[in-house]
């Protein structure tokens, strides 16, 4: 299973959302350490009724609450949002529409924190940028690219593995400018491999 990214290893300790502490099967789904909780296993945590969980709905909407909440300044609570933003890609099966909740929620923080290069907020741009990748809609291309000139190199690197797995080939242009003024070595390295991948011309399949 996939590892979280690294982002999420920033803030450890126990999980709340703002001031208020999550029921403990949520605290559990948004703590693995390993790899990222499945829909079952998110379903499950965020089900008080199972008979009512069927579409994924009460997964998807405390997800978005706890990744949209910016009331969230202690360790734990922001622990608990990176988590959500991360998971809240599993939702989306790729190519993901562009209006659902999931991709919403995720393009909604990127516009929130947007140009943000340091403190919690740009951490929070950066994990909103690796999840919204994977659900590849087409629309998310100019978002990304927008990201390609923000001052810090992590995110500049993240925007780079995110075009990657966008798999649209319309990002290998913008992709080779931005190699070109690179100063970063980690982001040339991102972008040479997201280049490599865009280039075998059937990516992702």
């Amino acid at each position: 299973m996939k590892p979280w990214p690294l982002a999420l290893a920033l803030f450890a300790g126990g999980v709340a959302a703002g001031s208020t502490m999550l029921p403990q099967p949520v605290q559990d789904a948004l703590t693995l350490i390993d790899s990222v909780p499945s829909q079952n296993q998110l379903d499950d945590a965020f089900c008080t009724l199972p008979t009512m969980c069927s579409d994924h709905q009460a997964a998807i909407n405390g997800l978005a609450a706890i990744a949209t909440d910016t009331g969230a300044t202690d360790a734990s609570s922001r622990n608990a949002r990176l988590h959500a933003i991360s998971a809240l890609s599993t939702y989306c099966v790729a190519p993901c529409a562009d209006d659902e909740q999931a991709h919403q929620t995720l393009r909604s923080i990127i516009a929130a924190t947007t140009g943000e290069a340091t403190g919690f907020d740009a951490v929070v741009l950066r994990a909103a940028i690796e999840a919204i990748g994977p659900q590849r809609v087409a629309g998310d291309l100019d978002l990304l690219i927008s990201q390609l000139q923000n001052p810090s190199r992590d995110i500049r690197a993240a925007v780079a593995h995110s075009l990657r797995d966008l798999c649209n080939t319309q990002a290998i242009v913008p992709l080779r400018q931005q190699q070109q003024a690179e100063t970063s070595d980690q982001v040339k390295q991102a972008i040479t491999e997201a280049l490599r991948v865009l280039g075998q011309g059937s990516p992702c399949q």
